[in-house]
């Protein structure tokens, strides 16, 4: 199998509990740190793409230069089925490279906020019917023409959608560790004043919500790994 290709938006962004799975499950990955300069190989070069999150809006390609970079090459996956999962930002990237919108959501959400399913797939089922799952992002954006909903919750519209044959993007964090929501928070100086939450708060929540967030996270990345083929 050719390697799964992580692009990762900045260094506290990492695959978190996807790493463990692809590990057991003897993938092949790497990063492509493409804020630092890194250069993205052709497609057939690759078995499929994860697109991870960041604190940059998806259309800030003055400022980061990168995310267009980004934004091409997950478009071209959709056109080619190519498996393709893009987390929070990577969602709103994908959205934007299928013609949808980016846009300030009515609210910053943080914490495990509950996510319903709309759509039956068999990627994403381990999420349903209901779950709560980590969210902490401010940004949304429009289902892309051609797409399905497959997730959506009161707030936030779109919380993950399926676009083509193999391309997903999910809004909500599943991939993360105690050590991501603790990186996070110490990295966000206005996490009371203007996100409306602590860190205590947020490993409190993670006490109860994360266990069962994992459990079914690890079962969504095998399923990914098996559209790798």
């Amino acid at each position: 199998m050719k390697p799964l290709l992580c692009i990762r938006q900045q260094a506290n962004v990492p695959l978190g509990i996807l790493e463990g799975v692809l590990n057991e499950e003897k993938v092949e990955w790497r990063y492509a740190d493409c804020w630092n300069g890194a250069d993205l190989p052709d497609l057939k070069e690759v078995s499929g793409l994860i697109v991870l999150g960041g604190t940059m809006n998806a259309d800030e390609m003055v400022e980061f230069p990168h995310l267009g970079q980004v934004k091409e090459v997950m478009g071209e996956a959709v056109a080619t089925g190519k498996p393709l999962l893009g987390i929070c930002l990577g969602v709103q990237l994908l959205s934007r490279a299928l013609g949808g919108d980016v846009y300030m959501a009515p609210v910053r959400e943080t914490g495990f906020l509950e996510v319903e399913a709309v759509g039956k797939d068999s990627l994403l089922d381990p999420f349903g019917p209901r779950s709560r799952l980590f969210q902490f992002h401010e940004d949304t954006c429009t289902l892309p023409e051609g797409a399905e909903l497959l997730f959506t919750s009161e707030d936030v519209v779109v919380q993950a959608f399926k676009a083509g044959e193999r391309a997903y993007g999910v809004q909500f964090h599943f991939e993360i560790t105690p050590t991501e929501i603790t990186n996070w928070c110490d990295a966000t100086p206005d996490l009371e004043t203007t996100w409306g939450t602590s860190k205590q708060e947020l490993l409190h929540q993670a006490d109860h919500y994360l266990e069962q967030q994992q459990q079914s996270g690890r079962e969504v990345a095998r399923r990914f790994v098996d559209l790798l083929g």
